[in-house]
């Protein structure tokens, strides 16, 4: 089996073994610091705004689960922005690993926005997306790199890491792309993943170029070259 047909033939494997759409989001809390969401069972739904000075925004209504999709219906807010807040809307799950969710949104600003989410213990958090791909690249090698960026990122808690399918497009060299969704975020994002792999020498150099599409999930996206080869751990 050539290394890039096993490398699609684990990744299925792996992809098969993975939480479902409402294991990640049934009876559980999504947001950050400023805003969440709750999607209680029995389809009850709650928004909250948070905002010490103009005083906070909390919206109900009813959720349910079709697909992939939740539908969100509002019948009830209370505060100042519910003008904007009270708006129905879909959200489209996809779970791309273990701890980590890519949402597609019409939700009203600043609720549950697409993008990449980290997820544990019945509740998500919105983070910075960055995604792992090659075209021929050895899965060792790939585990390796999302090892050492889930490591840097232990007590940062500002990314969320996942290895994506095999790349289509060329990966003789390195690159990182940018998602033009939110450039701001993107480019927060090369920041941390340059830091993070400054101490990696064996990924060896990579260019940088904004990607062409603007409805990417992900905020970053490292194409590892098909020839890298991580360093051979020590036996103790």
């Amino acid at each position: 089996m050539v290394p890039g047909t096993m490398l699609t033939a684990l990744l299925t494997l792996s992809l098969s073994q993975l939480p479902t759409p409402l294991d990640f989001i049934d009876n559980s809390e999504i947001g950050d610091a400023t805003q969440y969401i709750q999607l209680r069972s029995k389809g009850v739904y709650e928004g909250h705004q948070l905002d010490k000075a103009k005083g906070n925004t909390v919206v109900s209504g009813a959720w349910k689960m079709n697909g992939d999709t939740i539908e969100v219906k509002v019948t009830g807010c209370k505060g100042p922005t519910c003008k904007d807040a009270k708006k129905d809307y879909t959200a489209n799950v996809t779970v791309a690993a273990a701890r980590a969710m890519l949402l597609s949104s019409t939700a009203p600003v600043p609720f549950f926005q697409s993008g990449a989410y980290y997820c544990h213990y019945l509740g998500c958090e919105p983070r910075i997306g960055t995604e792992i791909l090659s075209n021929a690249a050895n899965l060792r090698a790939m585990h390796a790199i999302e090892d050492h960026l889930i490591g840097k990122n232990r007590g940062r808690d500002a990314t969320v890491v996942w290895i994506g399918g095999r790349s289509d497009t060329d990966t003789k060299k390195s690159r990182i792309e940018l998602c033009g969704r939110d450039l701001e975020k993107a480019k927060k994002g090369l920041e941390l993943l340059k830091a993070d792999l400054a101490d990696a020498n064996w990924v060896g150099e990579y260019t940088v170029v904004e990607a062409p599409q603007k409805d990417c999930l992900w905020d970053v996206r490292l194409f590892v070259r098909d020839d890298v080869q991580p360093p051979v751990k020590s036996k103790r």
